[in-house]
């Protein structure tokens, strides 16, 4: 099983460099892949450099970069701690498994109306699944190709039945957890966490005697 971490920021390779820990740490058998553009520093320590290159929409880049990984693979934010080895998800059939919001906090967002699932976590065997998503998102604005615009295409895919793929979802409590709080209770049940926008700031908090082996 391969890892991809799109991560275009030297700002945001610290937290990239906490999720290589907690991989390495509950997942040795895994591949981690930095996925970035020829701009951003290499990620230390990951088993290769992924680069799309030349100008181009950052959600754009990602789905390209995405279409190019053959094989199953996890797709990741940067912003993401793995707690527990997830590669078991394999075991059932799909082409792709995204994650739910429910019973997270982000199930409060009014954006949760309309992206019921968060890409910041993907499970992969379709590069064409991938390709579909660019296709359509190279007609959307130019703001949305950067921004978000791969996240709706995909919800809309599903709320339309899957365009053909198989499309499994896994619980957002399990596989994607934003914490509520710096020391929420429930980020020791996930297995893996993912702290968006301001949850940032507690990443290290998340140190690796936290982490379930």
């Amino acid at each position: 099983m391969k890892i991809g971490v799109f991560c275009m920021s030297a700002s945001h390779l610290p937290m990239a460099a906490r999720l290589l820990e907690s991989v390495r740490s509950v997942m040795p058998h895994a591949e981690v892949h930095h996925l970035t553009d020829e701009h951003c520093p290499t990620l230390t320590g990951v088993d290769s450099t992924r680069v799309f290159y030349g100008a181009m929409p950052m959600a754009v880049r990602r789905m390209m970069h995405h279409a190019a990984c053959e094989g199953e693979w996890l797709f990741v934010d940067s912003d993401v701690i793995i707690q527990r080895d997830v590669s078991d998800v394999f075991e059932a059939p799909f082409d792709i498994a995204l994650t739910d919001r429910e019973g997270t906090i982000t199930t409060e967002a009014r954006y949760a109306v309309a992206m019921p699932h968060n890409i910041g976590v993907v499970f992969s065997r379709s590069q064409d699944f991938w390709s579909t998503v660019a296709h359509h998102l190279k007609t959307l604005m130019p703001k949305l190709q950067e921004w978000e615009g791969d996240q709706l295409v995909i919800n809309a895919m599903v709320k339309e039945g899957g365009h053909g793929f198989n499309i499994k979802t896994l619980p957002g409590l399990i596989y994607n957890y934003p914490p509520r709080s710096a020391d929420d209770p429930r980020t020791k049940d996930a297995a893996i966490v993912h702290y968006k926008g301001n949850r940032k700031q507690w990443i290290s908090q998340n140190s690796q005697e936290k982490v379930v082996s």
